[in-house]
């Protein structure tokens, strides 16, 4: 079996061809991967920055996203059978760091981890959603959007950024994004109402389009989030464990339920929810998907097709 490994914390990251392929316990499913994709959680454990937070098992597969097709379901497993097509994502530590998606196949859980792919929509686009998009809707409920909202965004062209600027504008709220000139009509395009400079005093240019603040800040880059945007009794949320404690205050993590996938796949379904994929990497190009991630610019998603 193929996957792509950190095998240790002195080497860097590679394919690999003689790996075995799992087996299914009973309630267990054999799924063979067509599609992933590449978010920071991945690049945080090929550059060994969760050595002090988790113990890890090597070799570790990286990967968290799959979209792909059930081969072998255990006794027990009774929603599924071979040939269905599933989608979902495997947090990164369950308990050790150990299992990713980034190979020809994995093993899930019945009922955690693992849907069924919406119907209509291909396994590319199913397999750079889940934990990008997941993060954007646990973002959506944390800051209560609503019609009359106004919401500040930073990193809104990102993969989660990209999704919930998506939700917040269906919602009908006034979305507000600091982004580069490059991004502007991206960022419209997904439906944002305002872009503003992302290098200028972003506190300045919010008080002049809402004076008394925005309702929700979503801040995604920051490890000190700038709140003097927001109006008294505003709603902050981070992805970065940064939102701070006390009421009104979020740190966002996804959580790969089959109701939350099962949410997400109606949205996606519907076409309500798009999947904003800049460019596409074949397995055997991982290590260039790593690097592109953290070291150019993107907008939305960068994906791994795997079969």
């Amino acid at each position: 079996m193929r996957a792509f490994t950190l095998d240790s914390f002195e080497s860097p990251p590679g394919l690999r061809d003689d790996l075995p392929a799992p087996e299914v316990g009973p309630n267990e499913m054999l799924v063979r991967v067509h599609a992933s994709s590449v978010n920071p959680a991945d690049a945080a454990i090929a550059a060994g920055m969760l050595k002090e937070m988790a113990e890890h098992e090597f070799p570790v597969t990286l990967g968290r996203d799959y979209a792909g097709v059930v081969e072998d379901a255990g006794s027990a497993v009774s929603g599924y059978s071979p040939g269905d097509e599933v989608y979902g994502f495997l947090v990164h530590a369950n308990p050790t760091v150990h299992e990713g998606s980034w190979a020809d196949y994995l093993v899930v859980r019945e009922g955690m981890s693992v849907a069924r792919k919406p119907a209509g929509v291909d396994f590319a686009t199913a397999g750079a959603a889940p934990l990008a998009a997941l993060t954007a809707l646990a973002a959506f409920d944390a800051l209560e959007i609503s019609e009359s909202a106004t919401v500040l965004v930073v990193g809104a062209s990102g993969g989660v950024g990209s999704f919930f600027v998506q939700l917040a504008a269906a919602a009908g709220a006034t979305v507000i994004a600091p982004a580069l000139p490059e991004d502007r009509d991206y960022l419209h395009g997904l439906g944002a109402s305002v872009v503003i400079d992302r290098d200028a005093d972003v506190a300045s240019h919010v008080r002049e389009h809402e004076p008394e603040g925005v309702d929700g800040l979503l801040d995604l880059v920051s490890f000190a989030p700038d709140a003097s945007a927001l109006k008294q009794g505003g709603r902050l949320a981070s992805s970065l464990g940064a939102a701070g404690e006390g009421p009104g205050r979020t740190n966002l993590m996804a959580s790969p339920t089959t109701s939350n996938l099962e949410r997400l796949a109606q949205l996606l379904g519907a076409g309500s929810l798009r999947v904003p994929i800049q460019h596409t990497y074949p397995l055997e190009q991982a290590s260039t998907a790593l690097k592109s991630l953290t070291s150019t610019h993107t907008q939305g998603k960068l994906a791994i097709t795997i079969a």
